[in-house]
């Protein structure tokens, strides 16, 4: 089995045009771009759960419904992404038109990931997900019991969320298909002190790669309530169990952001304000109704750039209103409201940028990020 980094490269092979395009102008990042890489498509806005740290259990103020595949195949075709995925605030095995998207998607070269909370991976849908060779299927998890998970996953059964990824695991490795396994862990107050734990499960439920992030604000949605600001349980421990855990784990375990956060505390600075974002020069979020975003933070629509229902994406893509949230972005992150509480660190972008300037010429092709939009 592969890690996500690998899936993404696998993205690169089968649609190299598409992805060295995009690649080159996130290297450039001017006000301008090309086509994005990457496709972040609502499939749902309905869930059968109320999260306590998601926007539909904190107030969602947008409409709710279900990405029709008419929709879908119209902005697919334009875009042509190598990478797509159908998350967005709700459940995909909800969606009538889910596997008929993937289809077709995965007919076009494109790597499909998408994200559920596993309530409804039976054997139908495991059976679905395999025949249509989806990639990567996410499995959200904030607890290691009944008690933490069914507190934070209202509306969820721990019991059957384990028998059900156990029954994917055991279904994948049967029919020896290559879709990835991976397991989500989103910190906050009620479960910081379940993080090694939770290694511990994912490992053991068969999971191929492991990761998390701590809770944000999405939109206008502060979520202070689940940040773990406040906590004063041994933080120290917690980071040395769960290193242990991650080194014993046989998955990989991406939990370097969470560590990070551990050690500063929830310390308002680890929100990367400063730190650079190059995701709407090669990605975009767009709701199951159309509205273009420039990532998923913007989830009840605060910033929009469009409709790519109602107009083509192209147009969308490199108007005026776009063009100036990038030279915001890469001027002053502060300055945008959604992106101040936001986790994005891309640092490690600008270090391969850095390496890039030092080929013969390729420095001259940077756009000159002081110049005023």
């Amino acid at each position: 089995m592969v890690s996500y980094k690998k899936i993404m490269k696998s993205a690169f092979i089968r649609k190299p045009f598409r992805s060295i395009m995009s690649t080159f102008s996130t290297f450039r990042h001017s006000q301008r771009a090309s086509l994005p890489f990457k496709l972040k498509i609502e499939s749902s806005a309905v869930c059968n759960l109320r999260c306590k740290m998601c926007p539909l259990h904190k107030g969602l103020k947008r409409s709710q419904g279900f990405l029709k595949f008419v929709n879908f195949k119209k902005v697919f075709d334009q875009i042509k992404p190598a990478y797509l995925n159908l998350t967005g605030i709700g459940e995909p095995f909800l969606n009538p038109d889910v596997f008929k998207i993937v289809r077709y998607a995965k007919m076009n070269k494109a790597i499909v990931k998408f994200d559920t909370n596993a309530m409804l991976l039976n054997l139908e849908n495991i059976d679905k997900i395999l025949k249509t060779k989806i990639d990567v299927v996410s499995i959200s998890i904030d607890g290691t019991d009944k008690k933490s998970y069914e507190s934070i996953r209202i509306g969820g059964n721990f019991e059957i969320v384990k028998a059900n990824v156990k029954k994917f695991v055991r279904e994948r490795n049967l029919r020896k298909a290559k879709t990835e396994v991976h397991m989500f862990f989103v910190l906050q107050a009620k479960n910081i002190e379940k993080l090694p734990e939770f290694i511990k499960l994912a490992d053991e439920l068969g999971a191929d790669y492991i990761a998390g992030s701590f809770v944000v604000n999405l939109g206008s949605n502060e979520n202070n309530e689940n940040k773990i600001f406040d906590y004063k349980g041994k933080i120290k421990e917690i980071i040395s169990e769960t290193q242990i855990a991650v080194k014993n784990a046989k998955a990989e375990a991406g939990v370097k952001p969470l560590l990070d956060y551990l050690r500063f505390g929830g310390d308002k600075r680890f929100y990367n304000e400063d730190s650079p974002c190059f995701m709407p020069w090669y990605s975009v979020f767009i709701t199951w109704d159309g509205w273009v975003n420039p990532c998923d933070f913007s989830c009840d629509n605060e910033v929009v750039f469009g409709n790519a229902f109602k107009q083509p994406f192209k147009e969308i893509w490199n108007n005026e209103k776009i063009k100036r949230f990038r030279m915001q972005l890469l001027n002053n992150r502060k300055v945008i409201s959604i992106c101040r509480g936001c986790g994005v660190n891309e640092s490690y972008l600008e270090e391969e940028f850095k390496k890039m300037e030092k080929l013969p010429f390729v420095k001259y092709l940077r756009y000159n990020k002081n110049k005023k939009c």
